[in-house]
């Protein structure tokens, strides 16, 4: 029989080991139940020790786990109407933060507002809420949020939330002051990519073409999405008529992330603008592939790529395929109200007026405040005018 060498430290470092596992779980938690559990599991976890056993361990490793359940059963704990307070309160904040997860955005405000009504004054409760209204499109509210914040230093840092309170500014109209914020947040070096390209977009937005290109390259130059910086300095070369510089960065984004669909839909579109229907067409077929395999997240590019695949048949004489082209575009994405406005006015085009006034009223059904189609059925429906 093998021997096992243990030291007189070892025995009273055990010992009284064991005898802490055997009493204090019961005194403490005042639960009877614990008494017919904590003695057999301070015998193993000695045995284990004594004879440097794993499969005992093991075992005791089990007990651990099954241990307050079991007694939880048998007895439950009795607690205070405080703590049962707090155990809701903090039920509110997982179930929020799960819905967050979820990107349930609504659902997972209602239960921070509900976890602070309760009396949960945490900084990350309240930066939570604030994401989840700007995420809503709730800008102005998700604004005034963050500016309160920033006046609070001491528990919310600058840096975790100076760049949130740019964009909500921008965001809600107030672009000024986030100019000016996306400005400080580059002179404190908080996100310098994302705010050189949210300084892009910006100046991009107010015609300041110079500048929006200035920000984008050097976004790109840091590395932020340059897939997307890239089809955007496309789009700003575009709007100065340099086509070769755009369709050069337009096959840029396309090399460095060939699933970013709108650097196909833009490249189609600038190959019609030119005239290169059949470039055009084939570029737009790829990208169609590509959002198709990307399905359902890229439905409303889908259906953009099928809708400026439509216009580029009609140009090459194909009507049938524009019709299939724009009815695919509908299909794919039935809130695009330009692929009803086309379709029809390629029916109407036709003369099949009929045709053309069906295409519409089903775009009043996805979309009522579609004003457009209800001026263009009055127009079809009205009487044609005799020549002079």
């Amino acid at each position: 029989m093998r021997s096992v060498g243990v030291s007189t430290a070892h025995v009273i470092a055990v010992v009284v080991g064991a005898v802490l596992i055997a009493l204090l779980p019961p005194l403490l938690l005042a639960m009877s139940a614990l008494w017919f559990i904590a003695p057999p599991l301070a015998v193993v976890l000695v045995l284990a020790v004594f004879f440097k056993s794993r499969w005992l361990l093991v075992l005791s490793g089990l007990f651990v786990v099954l241990a307050l359940p079991i007694a939880g059963f048998f007895q439950p704990m009795k607690t205070s109407p405080r703590q049962e307070q707090e155990f809701a309160v903090l039920a509110d904040f997982l179930q929020a933060e799960v819905y967050y997860t979820r990107r349930d955005y609504n659902q997972a405000l209602a239960f921070y507002q509900k976890a602070e009504r309760a009396g949960l004054d945490v900084p990350w409760v309240t930066y939570q809420r604030a994401r989840c209204h700007a995420l809503l499109g709730q800008d102005q509210t998700a604004f005034e949020i963050f500016s309160r914040m920033r006046q609070r230093p001491e528990e919310f840092p600058l840096k975790a939330t100076h760049v949130d309170y740019a964009l909500t500014a921008m965001k809600s109209r107030h672009y000024e002051i986030g100019e000016r914020a996306f400005r400080e947040a580059l002179e404190y070096n908080f996100k310098p990519g994302y705010c050189y390209y949210q300084l892009g977009i910006y100046y991009r937005m107010t015609r300041n073409q110079v500048q929006a290109a200035e920000m984008m390259t050097k976004a790109y130059e840091l590395g932020y999405e340059r897939s997307e910086t890239s089809s955007l300095l496309g789009g700003i070369a575009e709007s100065q008529k340099d086509y070769a510089r755009a369709e050069e960065y337009y096959r840029r984004a396309q090399r460095e992330n060939q699933e970013n669909i709108s650097a196909y839909v833009k490249l189609g579109s600038l190959f019609y603008r030119q005239g290169r229907l059949k470039e055009a067409e084939e570029i737009l077929k790829t990208g169609a592939r590509m959002a198709e395999w990307m399905l359902p997240e890229s439905s409303r590019m889908y259906a953009m790529i099928l809708n400026n695949l439509g216009f580029v048949y009609n140009a090459e004489g194909y009507f049938d395929k524009a019709v299939l082209s724009f009815k695919q575009a509908i299909r794919a994405d039935p809130t695009f109200m330009d692929s009803y406005d086309n379709l029809s006015y390629l029916y109407a085009q036709r003369g099949q007026i009929s045709a053309a006034i069906m295409v519409l009223e089903t775009a009043l059904r996805f979309n009522p405040a579609h004003s457009s189609a209800r001026r263009t059925i009055q127009r079809l429906l009205a009487p044609q005018e005799s020549p002079q």
